[in-house]
């Protein structure tokens, strides 16, 4: 029911800028003429992704080309043929330089919220331990061998027994204290 909404509110965008023609929902249909026991709804799909921002205030998005890189736009990054990473709202009388920057600076801000807390430095007693018990290192490059092996993939016996080796060389270094 919601996906006949949702293409025939979609097949409503190229006349949205027309005129805004009220539409019902009829049963399980929509339509632009009124039916008995039908209700009006609101057409979406014509209010600009702008005024969504307020006045004074636009979108910049920050789009990832398919190689990877990152670039601002004030497009949408689909007509750039591009994914979209972010958007920043910045104020709309400023030069497309500064937009750009204040949106770089947020983004950035935004990312440092995101990065994970720096770790812990390891204890010293356990690479004291690696160097008295040589069986830790030999244990650590057998689970690093078994992990590439997982990455990858293979029939599900195959993936099922490199779980249960990495398993038994993990168990290996907990008793030996690794």
């Amino acid at each position: 029911m919601f996906l006949y909404l949702a293409l025939f509110l979609a097949s409503l965008a190229p006349f949205s800028t027309l005129a805004q023609e009220p539409v019902y929902r009829c049963g399980n249909s929509y339509t632009a003429t009124p039916c008995k026991g039908g209700k009006r709804v609101e057409d979406r799909t014509s209010v600009a992704p702008s005024s969504t921002v307020g006045p004074g205030h636009r979108l910049v998005h920050l789009c990832k080309s398919h190689g990877g890189g990152l670039f601002w736009s004030s497009h949408s990054c689909q007509q750039q043929n591009a994914f979209l990473e972010r958007s920043e709202t910045v104020p709309e009388q400023m030069e497309w330089k500064q937009q750009v920057a204040q949106a770089q600076t947020q983004w950035e801000r935004a990312q440092a919220l995101t990065r994970a807390p720096a770790r812990a430095p390891a204890p010293v007693t356990a690479s004291q331990n690696e160097a008295k018990n040589p069986r830790c290192a030999q244990l650590e490059q057998r689970v690093k061998m078994l992990d590439s092996m997982g990455r990858a993939g293979s029939q599900y016996y195959d993936l099922d027994w490199v779980r249960t080796e990495r398993k038994a060389a993990r168990d290996q270094q907990a008793r030996l204290k690794c």
